[in-house]
């Protein structure tokens, strides 16, 4: 049976920067970063919609420089008064070897949103395979997050997120945690955000604890809207999840 698809073709383009400061092992600097992201989401059929997202990142700390490439697809079922469910799939590419890891990592699972009048609620929990240690390892993520809507064009957004890969001799566990606020012009397609993020990263290689890297600062760009008339209409009737891993910022 082939597939008829709604009318509402929706997404964005954005483009942000990232200032703060790292710190990996003794070694503390600066770090800076910028990042371009896009999302679309298709309806198909009543009520199913299916969403592809990617981002390039280019991050940067002292005289260390990493890039990575994201791609995610997502195929679920809303209600946009109510709730949301469906699976995704993600692949992430980096440039270099950073704490460890291995040049690629895939993840696949379950995710779902509550929506509230003003609020919203989502999570996501996935398993996948990496590379820790020049080894296969396995890999656990998830993430839960909430927005908030002042207005349909205010948002405030709340999220955290949680990584492990696990080989035979090593462990890596990272945690995320951000805030943003987003402002959507009535006039025009285009949103400002900014906020700040912070990330910690432990490996543990053996019995013995290797190596530890945090890094937090702020985080703030534009996105340019299509087939959306507001925030918080996108997020109900178009791309809904997020569109690269919390984990990267």
């Amino acid at each position: 049976m082939l597939l008829k698809f709604g009318p509402r073709f929706s997404g964005f383009i954005e483009v942000n920067s990232a200032l703060g400061k790292a710190s990996l092992d003794e070694d503390s600097g600066k770090s800076s970063g910028w990042a371009l992201r896009g999302a679309v989401n298709l309806p198909v059929r009543e009520r199913w919609n299916v969403q592809l997202d990617g981002q390039f990142a280019k991050l940067k700390f002292e005289d260390l420089s990493d890039q990575t490439m994201d791609f995610g697809a997502h195929a679920y079922y809303r209600r946009e008064d109510r709730y949301a469910v469906g699976l995704y799939a993600q692949y992430e590419r980096l440039s270099a070897a950073t704490l460890s890891l291995g040049p690629m990592e895939t993840s696949a699972g379950l995710e779902g949103a509550v929506f509230l009048s003003q609020s919203t609620v989502l999570g996501q929990v996935g398993l996948g395979k990496g590379r820790l240690e020049e080894q296969d390892a396995s890999k656990l993520n998830g993430l839960i997050g909430a927005r908030y809507y002042h207005t349909d064009n205010l948002r405030f957004d709340l999220d955290a997120g949680f990584e492990q890969l696990l080989s035979d001799d090593a462990a890596l566990k990272t945690y995320s945690v951000s805030t943003a606020a987003n402002y959507r012009l009535s006039n025009r397609p285009i949103t400002a955000f900014g906020g700040y993020r912070y990330r910690s990263s432990s490996l543990t290689s053996g019995e013995t604890h290797s190596e530890d890297m945090t890094s937090h600062g702020i985080v703030a760009g534009f996105r340019y809207h299509f087939g959306s008339t507001s925030l918080k209409d996108e997020e109900r009737n178009g791309p809904l999840w997020t569109a690269a891993p919390y984990l990267d910022y």
